[in-house]
């Protein structure tokens, strides 16, 4: 009986085995099916995407001009006063007055302090006093010698008495040459008892105060004026900046050109509004530096600069005729050369060798290779080379930027004029 019940049951399982195996075949068959339908239709639209390919990528350009660019240096200075005065004693004596408020503007010739010139008055009555006593001295003697010549003729004195007569006059005078002179430098101590400014300038803090001892020996600094208007800046210069520089200013000369202008920036960097002027060169070069003192003269109509200040003086070194300003992004340097990339008028590319004279600010300051008009690939080569386009899409270089930036969603990032674009 039980085997009976084994057969049934493995019978059945084998239906079971059969209808599942059938079952799976029709499935497999489907899927094939399927497959084989997709494939084909991969088959047939590939192609299609493959014939038309990824648009060309763009790249942002700038057209080549030339302009004239002058070189400069910029080298630091410190400003000092074109006239700087220190106001001495010229007399010993006690201050009596200050006659001047510290930090005002004098004149040439104002009155600054006062002296006791009491010594110095007395000093000249005495001058003045020998002074008449040797003019009367003379008067005596020129009566005695013209006594003696009229006694010689009768041989009334000897012709030693006479001679003695003439010694005697010649020596008065000499004597009142000599009393003049000592009035004369009496009078010079007493105009120096009023010390007074010796140019027009602003003056400083007074040195000494009322009642302090001052010494014409020691010459006793007592005040100190300054003229700031205009002021000096005096900077060092390399011997072949300074040679170049003089041969621009004797080119500029000859075209009779004004003075060549300096521009003058303040220690934050901040631009001063009045341009300096280029006057003056040392004649002798510094052996152990190779540099050699610049100065420029810096107007200061509203007093605004002040001696001692630490500015930055910007000098011309060279002008450079028919240059271009391309951006140092858009030049590859390389051991056999300097190369940028051109575009053709049917959007391709090609590289272009140039000669660059030097770097300017973020530019390259290209002398040689390019023709004005020309368009240079500044921006986007990279994934030009990483896709390896044969053409691309060119845009203006600030046009690109400013998609950039919208894209982003970040303000646009200004970009420098280059290539001659103001």
């Amino acid at each position: 009986m039980l085997q009976m019940v084994d057969d049934s049951v493995c019978s059945a399982i084998r239906q079971v085995d059969n209808v599942l195996f059938y079952i799976g075949r029709k499935i497999m068959r489907k899927l094939v099916r399927s497959g084989v339908a997709v494939l084909f239709l991969l088959i047939q639209v590939l192609p299609v995407f493959a014939a038309q390919g990824p648009p060309p990528p763009m790249v942002g350009f700038i057209e080549a001009q030339p302009q004239n660019l002058t070189l400069t240096d910029n080298l630091p200075g410190r400003l000092e006063s074109s006239r700087d005065a220190v106001v001495r004693a010229r007399v010993t004596g006690i201050v009596e007055k200050r006659l001047f408020r510290e930090g005002a503007f004098v004149q040439e010739g104002d009155a600054l302090f006062v002296i006791d010139d009491r010594p110095f008055k007395a000093t000249l009555q005495s001058a003045k006093g020998a002074l008449a006593r040797a003019v009367a001295q003379k008067k005596l003697n020129e009566a005695n010698v013209a006594r003696y010549r009229r006694l010689i003729k009768s041989k009334a004195v000897s012709r030693q008495m006479l001679d003695q007569a003439e010694a005697t006059l010649a020596s008065n005078i000499a004597d009142i040459e000599i009393a003049k002179a000592n009035v004369i430098k009496a009078e010079i101590d007493l105009d120096y008892a009023t010390v007074t400014a010796p140019i027009s300038g602003f003056i400083g803090q007074q040195e000494v105060t009322e009642g302090a001892l001052v010494s014409a020996s020691s010459a006793t600094q007592m005040a100190q004026i300054r003229q700031i208007d205009p002021l000096y800046v005096n900077v060092q210069q390399s011997a072949a900046h300074i040679l170049k520089l003089k041969a621009m200013m004797q080119q500029k000369k000859v075209e009779e050109a004004p003075e060549m202008e300096v521009k003058i920036f303040l220690d934050d960097g901040t631009p001063y509004k009045h341009p300096g002027k280029l006057i003056f060169t040392d004649v002798a070069v510094n052996a152990a530096t190779g540099e050699a003192v610049v100065r420029a003269s810096v107007p200061n109509p509203d007093h605004f600069l002040m001696p001692g200040l630490y500015v930055r003086v910007e000098l011309p070194l060279i002008t450079l005729d028919h240059i271009f300003l391309i951006p140092q992004e858009a030049i590859t340097r390389t051991d056999k050369g300097d190369i940028l990339f051109v575009l053709n008028d049917d959007n391709t590319f090609a590289p272009r060798p140039v000669q660059i004279a030097r770097s300017w600010k973020n530019s390259w300051i290209v002398t040689g290779g390019l023709q004005a008009g020309e368009r240079v690939i500044i921006d986007g080569m990279l994934k030009v080379h990483m896709m390896r386009a044969a053409k691309v899409t060119p845009v203006p270089l600030q046009e690109l930027r400013k998609q950039a930036a919208g894209q982003n969603g970040a303000p646009e990032k200004g970009a420098e004029p280059a290539g001659g674009a103001e």
